[in-house]
């Protein structure tokens, strides 16, 4: 799809002569901004459209136009993209509606015969129920979206790609009503054909995009995103997604909406982390990152630790209480250095703590007002400084704006302006402006944007770790089903975690009791005893786990008990294992999950009775790098790496790899459960494990 973007020639099908009408739009729009092409409107009812011969039917175009604008009622639109097809469109888009996001299975397989067409010819499809293509430098305006309504376009490095059209256009409206240019902008509707990731794997290569912003639903195939994001240009691309489809209701909104559900919020959360896609939950983020990204000096994104200079006390300990409500965000300790050396310049009524209170008697002071910034943006502990004033008005603020701008220019640390209050701004905000330096009113947007940037900049360096890895895991096959089993136990199971390194208690299946008493003399107590049987997945509901077994006479009554559990409730009885009792610790959870939007996953969360109860969850697509593994730890709310000491963080991390390198070698695996996984001070041992094969 090289000229998918740059056509020298558009036909529109169904054109209409009303340029109010969808229809009639497209050329209406191509006319107003400028289109340097040929236009073909097609449509049998005119001899001619907008002052252009209008042609009866694709065939009869003088030239076989680059690009095709699809308007017609539903049931006529198969039969025009294959004649589209036929005589060789690159590219055909469907505006029309009335497919799979009916409902009715006939327009379902209408649009799985488009897709088909996508699949099978040269003919690349974008829709249907699309509201168009733009390209904003070379005013190619194929679209009816009423975000073209205005006289001039702002042009710029932002790219847009968007599976709503008309809330797309809309956020088009807002971005420009908040000065940002435009490079790129499409609407992929029910992506029967191209998907909104091959547009993004599109724009990741085109020289002119620097940022791609997305509103999404869900992927058909999400692990198109992990072949960009593992790629060159997808390690260095800020992509800033909307994802919508977060509630249950949402989710059922977004079926009827495009055609497809949602996928599972808690996966994309992870993998957007995994990836360094950033991740914003309402409109106001939305534009202030895409805003804020277009000011950033090249390669100088904003770090995760976070110094704040104020002139208010007030409006310091705000942003310090909205910091300390973000993960990824905090306010380190500054060094006894640089305390000292800003103690020289502050007044006693002010703080040189994080966040620092010079008040406004430092500020009034230029050469002081400079040296106290300096001091915070030169300090190694502060990779982000955050400047809050506080009504700051006319001269005043403007003696503000040219003292920070200054400063900004010569930094390495990002540097960011809130401005709360204040009169006659526009002088003020003008110089910001011109310096790139990002000004907020809301101190809780500002810190929301930072954590919001910083998760770009911090996943760079885990991308690059997995840049080697490849980014599909290898496909099953007929051959991995053959003899695969339904459900592996957990002797099998662990006997599996042993191959690949991640440690197992000492442990035997057992057949009698005096079998289980020799075992556990073996062992040493205490031991645990545990119901081993195909029928049974959770032995802990049916009384089939026996703990702090002291004894022999113990071990041997808990076996009976357990054994006996296979005639009381009509199940297969395999054995009893009798296992070391692991000492008790932090215990975790870990599995496999395939039935997700991105494929099979590694999942980690906490572990115990808590994995049910506890809604603290991280997933990274496998295969895994160690540096991907180590981040789940970090982004689990309920567990604190600063806990752990190096030798625990890198043994839980060794289990996640080896967990993901199982299903790289046995893909038949459906599910997996490792639960508890108990980190102890010795090493992390997996207690339970269960594989679920295919049925």
């Amino acid at each position: 799809m090289p000229s998918v973007f740059s056509p020298d020639s558009i036909a529109v099908i169904g054109a209409s002569s009303n340029p109010d009408r969808i229809a009639g739009r497209p050329i209406a729009y191509l006319h107003k901004h400028g289109y340097e092409g040929d236009i073909y409107p097609v449509n049998p009812s005119h001899d001619e459209v907008a002052g252009l011969e209008c042609y009866p039917d694709i065939r009869s175009v003088p030239t076989v136009p680059d690009f095709a604008m699809v308007i017609l009622p539903a049931d006529l639109v198969l039969d025009v993209v294959e004649d589209c097809a036929d005589i060789g469109v690159e590219t055909v888009l469907i505006v029309s509606s009335g497919f799979s996001e009916t409902g009715d299975e006939d327009d379902a397989e209408a649009e799985r015969r488009l897709a088909e067409l996508n699949e099978t010819t040269e003919t690349s499809i974008i829709g249907p129920n699309s509201q168009g293509l733009i390209n904003f430098p070379e005013k190619t305006t194929a679209s009816f979206t009423p975000a073209l309504q205005r006289d001039e376009i702002q042009t710029g490095p932002v790219s847009f790609v968007t599976q709503s059209g008309a809330f797309g256009g809309a956020l088009t409206t807002l971005l420009q009503e908040s000065s940002i240019g435009l490079n790129k902008w499409v609407a992929t509707g029910n992506e029967a054909g191209l998907e909104s990731l091959d547009f993004a794997s599109l724009l990741a290569a085109d020289d002119t995009t620097e940022i791609v912003a997305g509103y999404l639903e869900g992927f058909d195939d999400g692990r198109k995103l992990i072949e960009l994001k593992r790629s060159d240009e997808g390690i260095d691309l800020p992509i800033v997604a909307l994802k919508a489809g977060r509630s249950e209701r949402g989710k059922t909104a977004a079926a009827s909406h495009t055609g497809k559900m949602a996928g599972q919020h808690a996966v994309y959360k992870s993998v957007f982390e995994e990836t360094g896609v950033i991740d914003v939950d309402d409109v106001d983020l939305f534009i202030d990152v895409i805003k804020t990204l277009t000011q950033l000096k090249d390669d100088e994104y904003p770090g995760s630790q976070l110094g704040v200079i104020t002139t208010s006390g007030g409006a310091g300990i705000h942003i310090a209480d909205v910091a300390d409500d973000l993960s990824g965000v905090s306010l380190p300790d500054i060094s006894d250095g640089v305390r000292t050396e800003l103690n020289k310049h502050v007044p006693s009524y002010g703080s040189t703590f994080n966040p620092v209170d010079i008040t406004a008697q430092v500020v009034n002071s230029p050469e002081t007002f400079r040296e106290c910034l300096r001091l915070l943006l030169d300090a190694n502990e502060i990779e982000t400084l955050v400047i809050q004033l506080t009504n700051a008005s006319g001269d005043r603020a403007t003696h503000y704006a040219e003292v920070i701008s200054e400063m900004a220019a010569d930094a390495d640390t990002p540097l960011f302006v809130v401005w709360t209050g204040g009169l006659d701004r526009a002088d003020g905000l003008e110089i910001y402006d011109r310096a790139d330096v990002p000004v907020f009113e809301n101190p809780a947007r500002c810190i929301r944007t930072i954590a919001a940037v910083s998760q770009f900049d911090a996943a760079r360096s885990r991308l690059e770790d997995a840049k080697s890895l490849p980014a599909r895991p290898r496909t099953p096959n007929d051959g991995d089903h053959d003899g695969a089993p339904a459900v592996l136990s957990e002797t099998d199971a662990k006997s599996v975690l042993d191959e690949y390194g991640i440690s197992i208690p000492d442990g035997r299946l057992v057949t009698s009791a005096d079998e289980a008493g020799n075992a556990a003399d073996q062992i040493g107590y205490p031991v645990v005893a545990k119901l081993i049987s195909p029928d049974v997945q959770h032995r802990n509901r049916i009384d089939g786990v026996r703990l702090d077994l002291e004894s022999r006479r113990a071990v041997e009554t808990a076996f009976e008990e357990i054994n006996s559990i296979g005639d009381q409730r009509d199940i297969e009885v395999t054995g009893v294992s009798i296992q070391q009792q692991v000492p008790s610790g932090l215990e975790l959870g870990m599995g496999i999950v395939t039935d997700t939007d991105f494929g099979p996953v590694v999942m980690l969360g906490r572990g115990g009775v808590d994995i049910e109860t506890v809604d603290d969850v991280a997933f990274r697509t496998i295969p895994m790098s160690c540096e991907q593994a180590r981040s789940m730890l970090d982004e689990l709310e309920t567990v604190s790496v600063d806990d752990l000491t190096e030798s625990q963080l890198n043994d839980v991390v060794d289990c996640l790899v080896g967990l993901s390198e199982i299903y790289c070698d046995n893909p038949w695996i459906v599910e997996a459960d490792v639960n508890p996984l108990v980190v102890g001070d010795e090493d992390v041992s997996a207690v339970d494990a269960l594989f679920i094969g295919p049925n």
